[in-house]
């Protein structure tokens, strides 16, 4: 097994992977066939609040 290590995973835009420059190699693109059309829809339904000094996620809204 190496010392390779994910710390991270990603959605990101061809934008996004402009904005990384050419140093960024790890990518592995995704056809655009609408299958993981759900998932960006309950992905940008996330709602984020700040915490302390961190920040919680929630699926909806919270009541005032």
């Amino acid at each position: 097994m190496t010392d390779t290590r994910i710390v991270a995973v990603g959605l990101l835009t061809q934008r996004d992977l402009d904005r990384l420059g050419s140093g960024f190699k790890r990518a592995i693109p995704v056809a655009n066939d609408e299958m993981f059309d759900d998932l960006l829809t309950q992905l940008d339904e996330i709602h984020i609040e700040p915490l302390g000094k961190g920040a919680v996620m929630r699926a909806e809204e919270p009541e005032s």
